[in-house]
């Protein structure tokens, strides 16, 4: 996700970037190699929402740091709360 030019990956509509035109597959694996920080609405709209919008597919994170993965684990538990 470096190719994306930046170190930090925060707002949602980078986010909406990242998994532009994805639908098609069924796994997705996020490489974080060289992003030092993602922001809650980052993570929020990777692993929250557009992961209810599209609940057929895996989203797997590959190299991130001990942040991001503390970023990533509270969407996912924030996603896990929304569940009726």
């Amino acid at each position: 996700m470096a190719s994306f030019g930046e170190s930090s990956l925060i707002s949602r509509s980078q986010a909406k970037r990242v998994v532009r035109n994805l639908e098609k597959f069924h796994t997705i694996l996020l490489d974080f190699t060289g992003i030092e920080t993602v922001g809650q609405g980052f993570a929020d709209e990777i692993f929250r929402v557009y992961q209810n919008e599209n609940p057929g597919m895996e989203i797997l994170p590959t190299n991130a740091n001990e942040d991001i993965q503390r970023m990533i684990k509270r969407a996912i538990e924030t996603a896990r709360q929304d569940i009726p």
